[in-house]
């Protein structure tokens, strides 16, 4: 699978204990498409040993479809068919099933009484093709054994042939069917489905940008206040306008049919504008004007928790936000002077990250790799680590499947994320002017946090498809196209986006807004025109390699060509005491270890840095979504640059490092407390952290590393274009 375009076809195995049908192929399939980001087609394998479906991805990972929730519900369909209530005539034989069919009733108590009188013998028999649980067949047990008048066995069987999910015989006659197939449908589907995104109709854009102008004072000042023009050229989302001389870059302008666009490109006789709605409307020679005003969004601690669109208009239907305070979406970016040292930590919860290329408050930290390695699984994990931090984060996404923001938004959201991050999105259907301003936007929202002394995290995912998007514009404005067809200014573009980020004087506030962009890359070139430009932009780079992620390293970050500019300015002094020495550790492992495969002989003390580096490596692999706190980051750290696990299987060291951290917090909680401090570590705490550590390893057992366990949805690999959405 890996290495698969995305017009290339998969083919995955799915086993059941029964035939799925076309219906339920035909669904698993959409979803795992969604789910995997191409087109894949299922064998279909039966397997009488298993209860509900696994799917095999590829070796190691598999995608299991738990029957829990499908089997309550089978259940619950038993208990509903037992307990109807009324007096229905009806034949004493029943047909129930999950989906309305012709002559489908519901067994009343009437009935089934009369089936019970009817019924030969005190002992009934359910089949299942699946098991269930003793406790259900008692509830079976007492409903009939009181609808018969004695005492009544219910004899469970299970029959991997049945057709239907349940058969329930009284006597030889009489029997009630419930065919749970549907039930299990719709739980499938149900565990794929999308989050869905409410749909805004072009009217309410003009509406909702027309309310913003009325609400605010004008940007520009009018020379002439009705300077108006007419429209050259229309269509592709922009149009050519004459007669405004005078009309201000990034300027609102109004369409004489109420429709509204961006002063984009200012030529000597004409502007190209980039409209915010259809053109569908806005004919040749028809007249428009000029506003004044620059594009504003809608700012405030009402967004938090929503989903928006490039305009701050809600799309989660949840209602109308709140807001008395917009913003333009484009601002100059503060001075030298207005801005202090970046000296304060922002905790990423990645180990690797952390020790080597720490982030600080008010940096901007680029991330760029291929794709599908984990470029969006970083900038969401430093997410989830500011819960309880005071951080607010704005994740923008630009240009994205809808399918890859619904899985973004079911992992913030599992972790509670949501309360205090906004979601801003422009997906790849909508007009190119939406997908331009989406990274403005969201950093307005989160300027209005800095300038109010909060501190704020933006994520740009990604910036590579925005300047493909001012591509777009620019060809279609006829702008001329320069190096590598992007425009000669795609520097500027951004680079005045990212300069807002900063970190303010305590006169200004003191407070600081960190911007984390992603770039791509193919086949790992980092010197490619867009990524060297946003490399020169930002205060440094984290490197995802490829090679690194198919060897199994998570996060698969590149230490050499990775490098924070500011360094340890933004580590705690007890982060930066510890993780010291592991950048050189991880260098000399990485020269040693090229002797060692051509077969050279060593020396004890090269065996010694070979071991070293060997598990420190492996202490910085760290699992899906799961970023740690800073003191578990620090005793771990801590136990590897020591030494004091060389005499550890490399094999067993995750499964150590999980002990040691539940050891910790169960029985040392004033270490832990000591360790979130973040002061420099002193002798008597670090004999404690020596002692926490030898008490795990007297405790721990070495044995035969387990076998890779089966992945659910909750572990599959994330990706800023994996369209996952994990199971419920």
């Amino acid at each position: 699978m890996k290495g698969a375009t995305d017009n290339e076809s998969t083919t995955l195995v799915v086993r059941t204990p029964v035939e799925l049908g076309p219906e339920v192929l035909d669904l698993l399939t959409t979803r795992l498409a969604a789910l995997l980001g191409r087109d894949i087609t299922l064998e279909q394998l039966i397997d009488r040993r298993v209860s509900g479906a696994i799917v095999f991805l590829d070796a190691r990972r598999q995608l299991i479809i738990d029957v829990g929730a499908p089997l309550r519900e089978l259940e619950r369909r038993l208990e509903v068919a037992l307990a109807g209530a009324g007096d229905t005539p009806a034949d004493a034989v029943r047909l129930i099933t999950g989906t309305p069919t012709t002559g489908a009733v519901a067994i009343t108590d009437t009935g089934l009484k009369r089936a019970m009188d009817g019924m030969r013998g005190s002992r009934a028999t359910l089949r299942v093709r699946v098991p269930i649980g003793p406790e259900v067949v008692d509830r079976l047990q007492r409903k009939l054994s009181s609808a018969a008048g004695r005492t009544i066995a219910v004899d469970v069987k299970v029959d991997h042939r049945l057709e239907a999910g349940a058969v329930l015989y009284l006597g030889e006659e009489r029997r009630i069917v419930l065919d749970g197939r549907s039930a299990w449908l719709r739980d499938v589907a149900r565990s794929f489905e999308p989050e869905q995104m409410a749909d805004v109709a072009v009217a309410d854009t003009y509406e909702h940008i027309r309310a913003v102008i009325e609400a605010t004072e004008p940007e520009l000042r009018l020379e002439q206040v009705r300077e108006s023009g007419h429209v050259l050229e229309v269509g592709d989302g922009v149009a050519l306008v004459s007669g405004m001389g005078t009309v201000g870059s990034q300027e609102v302008v109004e369409f004489e049919n109420g429709a509204f666009g961006i002063a984009f490109s200012l030529l000597r006789d004409k502007v190209g504008c980039i409209l915010l709605g259809s053109e569908d409307d806005i004919r040749e020679g028809s007249g428009v004007r000029r506003t004044g005003h620059l594009l504003k969004v809608p700012v405030g601690p009402g967004l938090r928790g929503r989903i928006v669109d490039a305009l701050g208009r809600p799309i989660d239907g949840r209602g109308p936000i709140p807001a008395d305070v917009f913003r333009p979406v484009e601002r100059k970016a503060p001075g030298v002077v207005d801005r202090q040292p970046v000296d304060a930590p922002l905790h990423t919860g990645l180990k690797v990250i952390d020790a080597l290329v720490p982030l600080g408050r008010g940096q901007r930290e680029l991330i760029i790799g291929d794709r599908k390695i984990g470029k969006t699984t970083i900038a969401i994990d430093t997410i989830l680590s500011q819960r309880d931090t005071g951080v607010t984060c704005v994740y923008a996404s630009v240009g994205q499947k809808a399918s890859s923001v619904a899985r973004v938004l079911h992992t913030l959201r599992e972790h509670g994320a949501m309360e205090y991050t906004t979601v801003v999105v422009a997906l790849p259907n909508e007009q190119p002017a939406f997908r331009h301003e989406v990274p403005y936007a969201a950093c307005a929202i989160g300027e209005y946090v800095m300038d109010g002394g909060g501190n704020a995290l933006v994520v740009y995912d990604d910036l590579s498809k925005h300047a493909v998007t001012y591509r777009e514009m620019s060809a279609l404005l006829k702008r001329p196209i320069g190096r590598e067809a992007y425009p000669g200014d795609i520097f500027y573009v951004h680079s005045r986006l990212l300069e807002r980020a900063a970190r303010l004087s305590a006169e200004g506030g003191g407070g600081s807004l960190t911007a984390l962009p992603i770039v791509e890359t193919l086949a790992g070139d980092i010197s490619a025109f867009i990524p060297t430009n946003v490399i020169s932009i930002c205060d440094g780079q984290i490197v995802l390699d490829s090679g690194l992620f198919n060897e199994g390293v998570r996060p698969a970050m590149d230490v050499g060509l990775s490098v924070s500019r500011v360094g340890g300015a933004a580590q705690t002094a007890m982060t930066k005491q510890v993780a010291g020495r592991l950048r050189l550790d991880l260098a000399q492992y990485q020269e040693m270890a090229q002797f060692v495969k051509f077969g050279a002989e060593v020396d004890q003390a090269t065996l010694d840095q070979l071991t070293r580096g060997e598990r420190c490596r492996e202490l910085l692999k760290q699992g899906l979504n799961k970023p740690l706190s800073e003191a578990h980051e620090i005793l771990i750290l801590y136990a590897g640059v020591s030494g004091m696990l060389d005499d550890l299987p490399v094999a067993e060291l995750a499964r150590f490092e999980e002990q040691l951290l539940a050891l910790a917090d169960r029985t040392r909680p004033g270490l832990i407390a000591a360790l979130e401090e973040g002061v420099r570590m002193d002798d008597p705490l670090e004999r404690e952290v020596r002692a926490a550590i030898e008490e795990c390893k007297s405790g721990f057992t070495v044995g035969v590393a387990a076998e890779a366990s089966p992945l659910d949805l909750g572990v599959l690999e994330a990706d800023e274009e994996a369209d996952a959405v994990p199971a419920s």
